[in-house]
């Protein structure tokens, strides 16, 4: 009769919630980690199910060691360091939780940014290990206008990382184009760390970049010249 007593009162004692550590980093598509340098990333962890939201912020940091990102260590391989670019927060867990991560950025220059979602189980006490909870964000940071005759396009990774000539991100694998109707005119590497440009008859209305290397694409409206 004890026995079951004890069992009773411990059915019906209230599980304590455990303070469980989250990390969460956004890697860029073909790149390195998303942060400050582009305005950080947004960040909402929310209960998958009835989405009350559990944790926001922002991701801030830097974008990470080059060699050890870039240079396709073994799977496994932890791809931050401690200045790696991240949000850090602790969730109170009672029990198994499936969780849904939202990410949105970056947020330079404005109008690029994309975001993504993903589920996750978290269990209590159990930190998300090795560089944390890690996004991959599809798409490049493109903005373009018209200057004259001409329609430039200013393009990167959304990492920031630039595109020129003998970098990783070398402009010879970038395509970029400004669409005119259903046709196409191919935008030229302008001799500028992410510039495109090329005459383009009046009407295009859009610019997209093509990442032949990595398969990243982004588009983008062409706003108009500014007033002299």
């Amino acid at each position: 009769m004890k026995h079951l007593l004890l069992l009773t009162l411990l059915a019906a004692t209230p599980a304590l919630a455990v303070p469980t550590p989250v990390t969460v980093r956004v890697l860029s598509q073909g790149a390195k980690f998303i942060g400050t340098g582009m305005g950080g990333m947004k960040v909402v962890i929310a209960d998958k199910d009835s989405g009350a939201a559990l944790a926001e912020g922002e991701i801030a940091g830097g974008t990470g060691d080059t060699s050890r990102i870039m240079n396709g260590s073994p799977r496994g391989t932890p791809l931050a360091d401690a200045n790696s670019a991240s949000f850090s927060t602790t969730i109170d867990v009672t029990e198994p939780r499936l969780v849904r991560v939202m990410v949105l950025g970056p947020m330079k220059p404005g109008g690029v940014a994309v975001s993504a979602l993903q589920n996750r189980w978290l269990i209590p006490g159990q930190p998300v290990v090795g560089d944390g909870w890690v996004i991959e964000l599809p798409g490049l940071a493109l903005t373009a206008r018209r200057e004259g005759g001409q329609v430039v396009a200013d393009v990167s990774m959304l990492c920031g990382c630039p595109i020129a000539p003998g970098t990783l991100w070398d402009e010879k694998r970038f395509e970029l184009k400004a669409w005119v109707g259903g046709t196409t005119v191919p935008l030229k590497w302008a001799g500028q760390t992410g510039r495109f440009a090329a005459d383009v008859p009046a009407g295009a209305t859009w610019v997209t970049a093509v990442d032949t290397l990595s398969g990243a694409t982004s588009a983008a409206k062409i706003s108009a010249a500014a007033a002299p």
